[in-house]
C-alpha cells in the first residue's frame, strides 16, 4: 500500500471519528436537556439529541435509547 492510500484511509477514519456519537455523548446531552429551563434551548437540544441518535452505530443505539428512556425527564402534562 503506498503512502497516498494510507493517508487517505487515515483521513477517512479521522473524519468518521469526529462524527461518531457515543453513549457518553448522549448521556451528557440528556443531562443538559434535563438541567435547562429555557424551552427554546431545550427544543434545540432535543433536536440535537434526535440527530445524534440517528447517526449512531447500531451496536450503541440500544444502550443510548435506554439512557434516554430512563434519564430524560418527561414534561409535566396538564391534568383536567
Amino acid at each position: 500500500m503506498n503512502l497516498k492510500k494510507k493517508i487517505a484511509i487515515l483521513a477517512i477514519l479521522g473524519v468518521t471519528g469526529l462524527y461518531a456519537t457515543g453513549v457518553k455523548d448522549i448521556n451528557v446531552l440528556v443531562d443538559q436537556i434535563n438541567s435547562t429551563t429555557d424551552q427554546k434551548v431545550k427544543s434545540q437540544l432535543l433536536d440535537k439529541l434526535e440527530t445524534q441518535l440517528e447517526s449512531m452505530d447500531k451496536k450503541d443505539l440500544a444502550e443510548a435509547q435506554e439512557v434516554v428512556n430512563t434519564k430524560l425527564k418527561k414534561p409535566n402534562t396538564l391534568k383536567n
